[in-house]
């Protein structure tokens, strides 16, 4: 009997540490999508799904991060959208925070001026006149600076907040460019291409994106 209850706790604890593992590898995304028309305008949407699961994976999230953390992350859109609203030539701003899971700020922009100054913007960092743009827009061509140290450097400012850094295994990244024909050439060879071939994805954890030199750049012909 006592055999019985002791196995019994050891599974209870097992699926007491699996679970959370479960709920997060499965839903947790965050993508990137950035989307080129034929006149070079565009949009950008950056969203945190949650998935099925919503406010529940969100909720678990204390068990990993910070209060103080937690709070930020929930108040990003909100954050980045008032950001967002001082850069020049950007329209239909917009941040969505609900209980369904579901995190995200999105924006329409001009040109690609616009654009790349939005993405200072939301990175943080104060763009100087002879710095390079992360985006570039040509005519049938695309080309996609590799920003993943940059990205490193933003969330490494809340890495310290974590009490348990393995989440960080667990939450996907995923880039998606959306061009107006087909795509004909790219370089990043970890790309794939969507089944009309007029999209490239590319998606990695966040741990890779923090410890590792992957690159999230792309150079892209259509």
């Amino acid at each position: 009997m006592f055999f019985t209850f002791a196995q019994n706790l050891s599974m209870k604890k097992i699926f007491l540490f699996i679970l959370p593992l479960l709920f997060f590898s499965s839903c947790v995304e965050i993508v990137e999508e950035i989307t080129i028309n034929a006149d070079k305008s565009g949009s950008v949407a950056f969203k945190m799904d949650l998935g099925s699961l919503g406010s529940f994976a969100m909720n678990m999230g204390d068990s990993y991060m910070q209060g103080t953390l937690l709070e930020q992350v929930k108040n990003l859109p909100s954050t980045a959208a008032a950001l967002l609203k001082n850069v020049n030539g950007l329209s239909n701003i917009k941040s969505v925070t609900n209980s369904g899971g579901l995190y995200s700020v999105s924006f329409d922009f001009k040109n690609e001026k616009d654009l790349n100054n939005a993405l200072y913007k939301l990175f943080d960092v104060k763009k100087p006149f002879f710095a390079p743009n992360y985006i570039r827009i040509k005519k049938h061509k695309i080309i996609k600076k590799n920003y993943a140290p940059m990205l490193r450097l933003f969330v490494k400012k809340y890495k310290d907040q974590l009490k348990d850094a393995s989440i960080l295994k667990l939450i996907s990244y995923k880039t998606k460019l959306n061009l107006p024909t087909e795509i004909k050439k790219f370089s990043n060879s970890k790309s794939t291409l969507s089944s009309d071939k007029k999209t490239a994805e590319f998606t990695c954890t966040i741990e890779d994106l923090l410890t590792t030199n992957v690159n999230i750049g792309n150079k892209i012909r259509y």
